[in-house]
C-alpha cells in the first residue's frame, strides 16, 4: 500500500461547488451535520442516562476523535524519523491527523439506540422473525438472497456507519456526506462481508462484517481507490487504538459515577490480573510495568487522600486514566512502527496493543467490565427495556415496508405505519431503489426500517414507543 493512495481526498461522488459550499471539509460536513448531533442523545455504555457527567456516543465519539488527532501527529513524526517511507519526508503530520480527527467523529454514527445491546436485538429479531414475514404468496426469506439474509442476521454497526454515510440524503444530495475515501476506507475495521463471515471464507479471522450487499460497490471503490486490496487501512489500527483508549479507561469513571463500580473492585480485579500474570510466561520486565500501572493506582489515591479531595476514589481513577493513556499512545505509535512492513502489505492481524503492557492493562479492565459494568442490574434493566422497544418497532413497521411500494393490498395501519416513517428515509431508498428488480428492492425497504431506526436517539425511541403502545 501506498502513503499517496492511501490519504487520497478524492471522494465518490465528484460535485460542482454550489454557494456556500466551496472548500468545505469533511470536518465541516461532519460537525454541522444532524446525524452527528443526535450521538448526543445516543448510549455509550448506559441507555437512556440521565446524568449528563455520563459519556454519550457523542463526547465518546469527540474523545476518539481527539485521541485519534494526537497519535497520529506522534505516529508520522516517528515514521518520518524513521525513515520508514520516503512519502513522510514531503508530506506534513496533519495530512495524518486530519483523517483520524474525522473518523474518529463518525467511527459510532450508524450505531442503533441502547448501544451495542441495540445491534444484538436487531440481529436477533431478525434471526426470530424473519421467516415469518410474507409479501403475496411467499416468505420474504424465498425472496432476498443469501448474502441479504446475512446482513440482516449479523447487523452491524460499523456497516451502517458507512451505509449512513453514503447514503443519507445531505445538503439536498443523494450522496450522502460525501466524505473522502481515505476516512470512509479508516473507519472500515472490518474488510469482509457478510456472506464471508457466514461463509468461513475469512482468512484473517474477522469477528464482524464491514458492509452491507448494499454497499459492496462502494466498498470496492474504497478498496481500489485506496490501494488497499481488501485489507484494512493502515489508519484503521490507530483509529481502534483510540477508540480503545477512549473507552476502556472511560468506562471505569463513568460505572464509579454511576455507582454500580466501586473503587475497591477495581484494584481487587487488577490484583487479580497482576498475581496470574506473575505466573505466566510472560517476559519479567512486562511484569514489572504491569505491576507499576497497578500501584500507580493506589499511590494516586493516596495523593487524594492526603489532598484532603472530596471525591478521592473518582479522582484517583480520573488521573490513573491520563496516566494510562499516555503509556497506551507510547505502545500504539511503538507497535505501528514495528509491524509497519506487515500493515503496508496487508498480513498484519490482531491490534497494536497486543503484546504490550497496554494490552495487559486493558485486559485487565475489561475483565472488570465483563464482572461488575456491563453485567449490572442498573445497566441490565434499562438494556431490556431498549430491547421491547427495537422488538416493538421492527414488529410495527418491518409488515409495512415489505408491502410499501409494491402494489400489493395494505391495510389502513400499514398505510398509517408507512406514514410515520421520515421522508428523510424514504428518500434514500427511492433513490437506491430505482431500477431494481423485486427481491433488490424488498431489501431495500427492509434497510429503510432499520435504517430508521438506527437513527434514531434513545429517548426518540422511547417516545415512539410510547406513543405507539403507550
Amino acid at each position: 500500500m501506498e502513503w499517496e493512495k492511501l490519504l487520497s481526498v478524492r471522494r465518490f461522488a465528484e460535485q460542482e461547488d454550489r454557494a456556500g459550499e466551496s472548500g468545505r471539509s469533511d470536518y465541516d460536513t461532519i460537525i454541522c451535520s444532524t446525524l452527528f448531533r443526535r450521538l448526543q442523545d445516543k448510549a455509550q455504555v448506559f441507555p437512556l442516562e440521565e446524568d449528563d457527567y455520563v459519556r454519550t456516543r457523542l463526547t465518546h465519539s469527540l474523545e476518539v476523535s481527539a485521541i485519534g488527532k494526537k497519535l497520529g501527529e506522534s505516529l508520522f513524526e516517528k515514521l518520518k524519523r524513521e525513515k520508514k517511507d520516503p512519502w513522510f519526508q514531503s508530506h506534513w503530520a496533519k495530512e495524518f491527523s486530519d483523517v483520524l480527527l474525522c473518523a474518529g467523529l463518525v467511527h459510532d454514527i450508524g450505531n442503533p439506540p441502547f448501544g451495542h445491546f441495540g445491534e444484538y436485538a436487531m440481529r436477533e429479531w431478525f434471526q426470530a422473525n424473519l421467516n415469518s414475514l410474507t409479501l403475496g404468496e411467499k416468505r420474504v426469506a424465498e425472496l432476498l438472497s443469501w448474502g441479504q439474509i446475512q446482513d440482516l442476521y449479523h447487523f452491524e454497526g460499523n456497516a451502517q456507519s458507512l451505509r449512513l454515510l453514503s447514503k443519507t440524503p445531505y445538503l439536498g444530495k443523494m450522496e450522502g456526506f460525501n466524505l473522502s475515501y481515505s476516512v470512509l476506507a479508516s473507519i472500515i475495521k472490518y474488510p469482509v462481508s457478510s456472506e464471508d463471515l457466514a461463509d468461513d471464507n475469512n482468512p484473517r479471522n474477522y469477528r464482524k462484517m464491514g458492509y452491507n450487499c448494499a454497499e459492496k460497490h462502494l466498498f470496492t471503490r474504497i478498496s481500489e481507490a485506496a490501494g488497499l486490496d481488501n485489507c484494512r487501512h493502515p489508519l484503521s489500527y490507530v483509529l481502534e487504538a483510540a477508540d480503545d483508549m477512549a473507552y476502556r479507561t472511560s468506562d471505569l469513571e463513568d460505572a464509579m459515577v454511576k455507582k454500580v463500580l466501586a473503587f475497591s473492585q477495581i484494584t481487587e480485579g487488577l490484583d487479580r490480573y497482576e498475581a496470574e500474570l506473575a505466573k505466566s510466561g510472560e517476559r519479567e520486565e512486562t511484569r514489572e510495568q504491569v505491576a507499576l500501572c497497578v500501584r500507580k493506582l493506589r499511590q494516586l489515591y493516596e495523593e487524594e487522600l492526603r489532598a484532603r479531595d472530596r471525591k478521592p476514589e473518582l479522582t484517583a481513577v480520573q488521573r490513573w486514566n491520563q496516566y494510562l493513556q499516555k503509556i497506551m499512545a507510547a505502545d500504539a505509535v511503538n507497535s505501528f512502527a514495528d509491524h509497519y512492513s506487515q500493515i503496508m502489505d496487508g498480513s498484519f492481524q490482531g491490534d497494536l496493543f497486543e503484546g504490550t503492557v497496554s494490552g495487559h492493562i486493558i485486559a485487565a479492565i475489561a475483565r472488570i467490565s465483563e464482572e461488575f459494568i456491563y453485567t449490572s442490574s442498573l445497566k441490565i434493566k434499562t438494556e431490556l427495556f431498549g430491547r421491547r422497544i427495537i422488538d416493538s418497532l421492527l414488529g410495527q413497521f418491518m409488515p409495512a415496508a415489505v408491502k410499501y411500494d409494491t402494489g400489493e393490498e395494505m391495510s389502513f395501519i400499514e398505510k398509517r405505519t408507512m406514514d410515520i416513517i421520515s421522508g428523510f428515509y424514504k428518500s434514500i431508498y427511492h433513490g437506491e431503489a430505482a431500477g431494481k428488480g423485486g427481491g433488490e428492492r424488498l431489501y431495500l425497504r427492509i434497510l429503510m426500517v432499520t435504517d430508521y431506526l438506527s437513527g434514531m436517539t434513545d429517548n426518540y425511541a422511547k417516545r415512539l414507543y410510547k406513543d405507539l403502545f403507550g
